[in-house]
């Protein structure tokens, strides 16, 4: 494939291939825009031979819209090279005398790769300006394609990370052969024990690499940005794919000869695997901490620091930065208790920016005063883990002062209250008693019904609430108890917000959602943290709770549909209705193992 550079003066444009195989022969052509060079000299190139050159081409065009007639011209100079040596070397800028003024290219670089070390055959293509292999360009019709000849590498820009430092994955194909006519998915790439980040893929560059030994056609099949959530050796799997080949079978036709016709076969790859190092973050860990890693700022903003009573105001904290901002939990306001406060609103902005995730989230804390007075609101704490400078960093902004004034529709504050009470209970009316009220008082309590009926009263209210205090202590401790009542309400309440993107057309966040309540209910059903589920484990954990390997093979088709349908929409033959469906189905199923032991 053939990369452009344009120049900066008379739209000067260089030509050339990014890679060449050592050995092979290749074309540098210097463009021009509306002009013809009357001199044109180029300089030499290190680890390469000029052949010949230059060798001129032109061609024009004429554009009419609207009735306005446009022209163009281009002329190339081109001129041919052989690759020497292995290396990395510049084409230096043509200079080039247009009109009697003096105009210049600008330079470039081209990389020479090592030949192959077994090479197959010789037939080269001495002018291509793509990036294949010199060796092989299209298989014979019956030859074995082996693993070595096409396969697909999982590639991460850094080999050792922090837990929650972000990550590039690039799955890569390698092929030996230029004739690839397609590639399917069969299974998704497996990333357990991360949180992962798709991008977009805009193009696929094709280049040469040399691997082993070999070089190699490359394609970028996909690229992510993986958060790892759990420290030690965690590993990537790269999924399974049917790639298309072209080959050429040959046919006799007797006396007049033999013809090639093309014939696909298909090859199937089988996952390859590759692993990262992920270092845990030190101990101990900041109170203000919650899991951001990266680098980040942190600001905050008082909408009114002037109140009355019942009047809602409002504290804006704002965090930006990069890392995993996309998962960063908003920091505690601490409030003073004479305000009622309400659960914080979120807004989370992310996108991608190289091989991070850049955004923004921002929380807003909105509270109502109730009492009259001076109030002090302490600054807000954040903090983050710089994988860079391999420390935490804590941030603080705000700290506000709010005089609070009596609201219109206030009567009377909580404190007024407390001391009309008091004066009001100050001096109690004293009351006279005849002889015989005094009499009758004289009778002991012991020998009053009432008396006794108070105490039977007075050890059954304290024997129930000793019995409620006990159970509810049970409760708390009951961690995986009350994980595992509540994962059926959580789960249904996701599956709805499913529905409700599945009514509005959301492909993405209706498939995200529903594999969200899946493994969530899955997660708190067999008691597994989420960051440990996989395939395998899941499997194992409902055959051994006596789920028949149909239902478990149901379910995790269900995940692996869901997983394809996600990042592959086109690939699901099937509505979003039929998989709410059988979603809801498979809850259902693992509803039916809640009781057993």
């Amino acid at each position: 494939m053939l990369a452009c550079l344009w120049g900066i003066a008379q739209q000067v444009t260089v030509q050339a291939p990014r890679q060449v195989v050592e050995g092979n022969m290749f074309q540098v052509v210097f463009q021009l825009s509306d002009a013809r060079a009357e001199d044109i000299k180029v300089g030499k190139i290190e680890g390469c031979t000029e052949l010949n050159g230059p060798g001129v081409t032109s061609s024009s065009s004429v554009t009419i819209i609207n009735g306005q007639r446009t022209s163009s011209s281009t002329t190339g100079y081109a001129y041919t090279y052989r690759a020497v040596k292995a290396g990395t070397y510049t084409i230096p800028a043509a200079t080039l005398v247009v009109n009697g003024k003096t105009v210049q290219s600008q330079p470039t670089q081209i990389t020479v790769l090592p030949p192959d070390s077994n090479p197959v055959s010789n037939n080269p293509d001495p002018y291509s300006g793509r990036a294949t292999s010199p060796d092989r360009q299209t298989p014979d019709a019956g030859q074995k394609i082996s693993s070595s000849d096409i396969f697909v590498r999982i590639l991460f820009n850094k080999s050792h990370v922090y837990q929650g430092e972000a990550v590039e994955c690039t799955l890569k194909l390698f092929t030996r052969y230029n004739s690839i006519s397609g590639i399917q998915p069969l299974k998704l790439p497996t990333f357990d024990g991360f949180l992962i980040e798709e991008l977009t893929q805009t193009s696929q560059n094709n280049d040469i690499e040399h691997v082993n030994g070999q070089n190699y056609l490359t394609a970028v099949l996909k690229k992510y940005i993986i958060f790892p959530q759990k420290s030690g050796q965690l590993t990537v799997t790269s999924g399974e794919y049917n790639v298309g080949v072209t080959t050429m079978q040959r046919v006799s036709h007797g006396f007049w000869g033999t013809t090639s016709i093309p014939v696909e076969q298909e090859v199937k790859l089988s996952p390859t695997t590759s692993t990262l190092t992920i270092t845990p973050l030190p101990e101990p860990k900041p109170a203000s901490f919650n899991g951001a890693v990266g680098k980040f700022t942190l600001e905050s903003r008082l909408n009114n620091d002037r109140l009355r009573t019942n009047e809602a105001a409002s504290i804006t904290t704002i965090i930006t930065g990069t890392g995993n901002i996309k998962y960063v939990k908003c920091p505690e306001l601490d409030l003073p208790v004479d305000f009622e406060q309400y659960t914080p609103s979120e807004d989370v902005r992310t996108h991608v920016s190289g091989n991070t995730v850049t955004g923004t989230v921002t929380s807003e804390y909105t509270f109502v005063p109730q009492s009259v007075g001076t109030f002090n609101i302490r600054p807000v704490e954040f903090s983050y883990f710089d994988p860079v400078k391999k420390e935490y960093v804590t941030l603080t902004a705000g700290g506000y002062e709010l005089e609070v004034a009596r609201g219109a529709a206030t009567t009377v504050g909580v404190t007024e209250q407390n001391e009309i009470k008091q004066r009001a209970t100050d001096i109690l009316h004293i009351h006279q008693l005849n002889d015989a009220s005094l009499a009758g008082a004289s009778t002991p309590a012991v020998y009053r019904v009432s008396f006794w009926l108070a105490w039977l009263a007075v050890i059954a209210v304290a024997t129930g609430g000793l019995f409620l205090y006990r159970r509810q202590l049970r409760l708390e401790a009951d961690v995986v108890g009350r994980k595992t009542a509540r994962a059926g309400r959580v789960a249904k309440k996701r599956l709805r917000r499913a529905k409700s993107f599945m009514d509005n057309g959301d492909k993405e966040q209706f498939y995200a959602e529903v594999l969200s309540a899946l493994w969530g209910y899955i997660s708190d059903r067999l008691v597994i943290p989420v960051a440990d589920l996989t395939r395998t484990n899941v499997s194992e954990k409902l055959s051994a709770r006596g789920m028949t390997d149909d239902d478990i093979a149901r379910i995790i088709d269900i995940l692996d549909e869901c997983e394809m349908a996600r990042y592959t929409p086109d690939a699901s033959m099937r509505t979003m209705s039929q998989i709410y469906d059988d979603a809801s189905k498979a809850m259902d199923t693992l509803e039916s193992i809640k009781k057993v032991k």
